[in-house]
C-alpha cells in the first residue's frame, strides 16, 4: 500500500486517506503500548524491593482495567521520583510509605493533581518535572483514569439521587426548592451533556434577558425590558423558572440556539392538570412575547416529578406516550418522571460501567452524595440510614 501511495504521489495526503490514517493510528498505539510496558518492566526492581519492605501501597492484584491503569501510572511516577530524589532512599520506612500512599491517592482521585504534588511537595528538579509531565501526557492512562472516575462519580450520584427521590422516608422531607434544586444546579449533565447551565432560579423576565444576552442583541433591548416591567403569564403572575440550560446548535444559519427550561417538583407532587397548566403558561409567556418571535430559537420545557396522574397520562397519549404534551417547530413541552430521567442516564453510562466492571453499592452511593452535598442534604434520612 505504501509503495502504491508513493508511486501515485499521494502518500503525503496522510489524514485525508482513511486507510492510511488507520494504519498510522494503530502503529502509534502499538508503539506507545510497547514503550509503556518497557517502562513498567524497567521499574520492577524497585517495586519488588518496596513490596518486601511492605511500603508498596497496593496489596491485591488489579481486578479491572482502571485499577490496572492506576497501578501502571503509579509505578512509573513513583520509580521516576525515587530515582530523581536521592533523599528518598535515605528516608525512614514510615516516610517512604506516606509519600507512596499520597501518590496513590492523588492518582485515584485525580491524575491532574500529580503535577501539584511533583512541583510543590516533592520539589523535583525542573528537568525531571518536565520529563514526568511529558511521560504522563504521552500515555493514555491518565485520561482513562480521569474518564473512569467521572463515570463512577456520575453513577454514584444517580444511584444516590434515586434513593433520595424514591425512598419512602426521604420523600417526606426532601424539599424541591432548597435541596433537590440546589443539588441539580451543580449536576446539569443529568439533563444532557450538550446543555450548560445559564440561568438558575430566575424570573421569566431574567430568562428573556438572558436569552437576549446570548443572542447578542445589546443593552438597549435589555433596558427596554426593565422599563416595561416583568414579563408575565396569562393570569398576570410572575413566573419562576428553576433551571435554564442552553446550547448552540449548528444549522443552516449561524447563531441558532436551543434552550431547555426545567421545572422541578418535589418528589411527593404528582404531575397533574395544575402542573401541566403551569409549565404551559411558562412556555407560552416566552414563545408569545413579541421580542422573541423573530429569533431563531428552539425552546424545550420539561416538568419533572416522581409520578404523573391520569390527566397527564391522557395528555401524553396524544403524542404516542413519548413524554411530549405539546409540540410545534419551535416549542416542545415535556412531562417526565424521575424514573425516566434516571433510566436515560444509566443507559448512557451502562456500556462504560460494564467494560470497567463497576459495581455501585447503594449505601456507598448515598454516602457519596450526602458528603459531597452536605449543605443541601442536611436533615434528610432514608430507610437505608435506619
Amino acid at each position: 500500500m505504501f509503495d502504491k501511495l508513493h508511486a501515485d504521489n499521494t502518500l503525503s495526503a496522510g489524514a485525508l486517506n482513511p486507510v492510511l490514517l488507520s494504519v498510522v493510528e494503530n502503529a502509534e498505539l502499538e508503539l506507545k503500548t510497547h514503550f509503556l510496558n518497557r517502562t513498567v518492566e524497567d521499574c520492577q526492581f524497585e517495586l519488588e524491593k518496596w513490596k518486601e519492605e511492605k511500603i508498596y501501597p497496593y496489596e491485591n492484584e488489579s481486578i479491572n482495567p482502571i485499577e490496572d491503569a492506576e497501578r501502571k501510572v503509579f509505578d512509573i511516577v513513583a520509580v521516576n521520583i525515587k530515582r530523581s530524589l536521592p533523599s528518598f532512599d535515605k528516608s525512614d520506612k514510615k516516610s517512604k510509605r506516606f509519600q507512596l500512599r499520597m501518590l496513590k491517592q492523588a492518582i485515584e482521585r485525580n491524575p491532574e493533581d500529580l503535577q501539584i504534588i511533583i512541583d510543590e511537595v516533592l520539589q523535583l528538579p525542573e528537568s525531571k518535572r518536565n520529563d514526568l509531565a511529558d511521560l504522563l501526557k504521552d500515555t493514555s492512562l491518565t485520561s482513562i483514569i480521569s474518564a473512569s472516575t467521572l463515570v463512577a462519580d456520575r453513577l454514584k450520584f444517580i444511584t444516590g439521587l434515586e434513593i433520595l427521590i424514591f425512598d419512602p422516608e426521604s420523600k417526606k422531607t426532601f424539599k424541591e426548592r432548597s435541596q433537590l434544586h440546589k443539588i441539580l444546579a451543580e449536576n446539569t449533565w443529568v439533563f444532557g451533556d450538550e446543555f450548560s447551565l445559564s440561568v438558575n432560579d430566575k424570573s421569566l423576565t431574567q430568562v428573556l434577558k438572558k436569552h437576549i444576552e446570548l443572542e447578542n442583541k445589546g443593552d438597549e433591548i435589555i433596558t427596554e425590558i426593565d422599563e416595561l416591567g416583568f414579563v408575565t403569564r396569562n393570569d398576570g403572575s410572575k413566573g419562576i423558572i428553576d433551571l435554564m440550560l442552553s446550547k448552540s446548535i449548528p444549522r443552516n444559519r449561524k447563531n441558532e440556539r436551543e434552550h431547555l427550561l426545567v421545572e422541578l417538583k418535589a418528589p411527593k407532587v404528582k404531575i397533574g392538570r395544575k402542573e401541566i397548566e403551569q409549565i404551559k403558561s411558562y412556555a407560552y409567556a416566552v414563545i408569545d412575547d413579541e421580542r422573541f418571535r423573530s429569533l431563531t430559537t428552539r425552546w424545550n420545557f420539561w416538568i419533572i416529578s416522581n409520578d404523573i396522574d391520569k390527566y397527564t397520562e391522557n395528555e401524553l397519549k396524544q403524542h404516542g406516550n413519548t413524554g411530549v404534551i405539546y409540540k410545534t417547530d419551535e416549542l416542545m413541552i415535556w412531562a417526565k418522571t424521575w424514573s425516566e430521567v434516571i433510566h436515560e442516564n444509566r443507559h448512557r453510562l451502562e456500556f462504560i460501567r460494564n467494560q470497567l466492571n463497576f459495581n455501585i453499592d447503594s449505601g456507598d452511593a448515598l454516602n457519596h452524595l450526602k458528603e459531597k452535598y452536605a449543605e443541601f442534604t442536611k436533615g434528610i434520612t432514608t430507610t437505608i440510614d435506619n
